[in-house]
Order: C-alpha cells, then sequence, then structure tokens
C-alpha cells in the first residue's frame, strides 16, 4: 500500500528520480547551501515580513517515511516591482527546498530551483506537477489535519510565513 501510495505521488508530482532514490533506501544526510543567505537544514536568516508579498492556500502532502512531503501554495505579489523566490524554511522540517517537475525526454523529473520570478501584480502557483517545496527530515511525525509553518525567502531580504495544513498523501489540491 503504502509503495503504491509512493509511486502515485512521484508520477504526480515528477519527483520519480528522488522519490525512488528514497523509497530504495538511500537517505540525504548532510546539509545543503544554496546561493545567498539561505541555509537548507531548516534555519534561514529570516528578513523583514513583507507587505507586498503573500503566501496563501498552502498545504502539505504527507507520505510515508522515508519519502519526502511536498508543499503546494501560491505567492502573491501586489508591489509594483518584480520579487525573487530564493528559499524555504519551516520549523516543523530539517530540509525545505524548492523544486520544479519538468518533462524531458518523455520522463517526469524534479529539478531544483534556485530562483523563481514573481512578477509585479502577479502571482506563482506551487502546485502538483509543477513547483513544489519538497520537504524533508520532519521533526515530527506529521499528522493529516495539523497546520504547519512555512516561511518563504525572497531577494529582497523580504520574507513571507504561511500556515499550511496537511492533507494524506492522495490529496491532488487544496
Amino acid at each position: 500500500m503504502t509503495k503504491r501510495i509512493l509511486t502515485g505521488f512521484l508520477g504526480a508530482c515528477g519527483c520519480l528520480a528522488a522519490g525512488a532514490a528514497m523509497a530504495g533506501g538511500a537517505s540525504t544526510s548532510g546539509d545543503m547551501h544554496m546561493a545567498g543567505d539561505m541555509h537548507m537544514s531548516g534555519n534561514m536568516h529570516m528578513g523583514a515580513a513583507s507587505t507586498t508579498l503573500q503566501v496563501s492556500d498552502c498545504w502539505i502532502r504527507a507520505l510515508p517515511s522515508p519519502a519526502p512531503s511536498a508543499g503546494y501554495f501560491v505567492v502573491r505579489n501586489t508591489g509594483t516591482r518584480a520579487a525573487t523566490l530564493t528559499g524555504a524554511a519551516s520549523p516543523a522540517f530539517g530540509m525545505v527546498m524548492l523544486h520544479k517537475s519538468i518533462e524531458s525526454g518523455g520522463m517526469s523529473k524534479m529539478v531544483m530551483e534556485h530562483d523563481i520570478p514573481v512578477p509585479a501584480g502577479g502571482m506563482v502557483t506551487f502546485k502538483p506537477g509543477s513547483y513544489h517545496a519538497m520537504l524533508e527530515k520532519p521533526k515530527q511525525k506529521l499528522v493529516v489535519g495539523s497546520k504547519l509553518e512555512l516561511d518563504l525567502q525572497f531577494a529582497s531580504g523580504e520574507m513571507a510565513r504561511s500556515t499550511c495544513v496537511v492533507k494524506p498523501a492522495g490529496a491532488l489540491s487544496r
């Protein structure tokens, strides 16, 4: 049952390569660092709360261990300047990375995204099969229906916080 749910999720989000490695017992260890002030261990240098960048409709698809969970949300930019999303963190996870699922050679795969543009007056939707936050190393068991915090960091130094609802593995939308 767990393997079937995991396989269905990996196909839906395009996480086949990373998920297969995780399902096979491989693990990610150590901290990852990316450009800018973000440290991928879940501790991020937080800037000032943004007045023009908001995160809404956040939900997390909980998957059986050792598979990573995925976070989905909408980032809105009500400002007059474009913004760049550079990272994410959550006190509930040891590692949060931004990814995008893409099709390449007839196969779905995911790639890490370091800079995601959010146009002035526009929005970017993180959804299954597209952009998503890869949530690894949960600090406690994820309980369907519970709420967890997610912080987004932007190149400007601004941050935006959202509360995410944990949904079951088979969930496809908010």
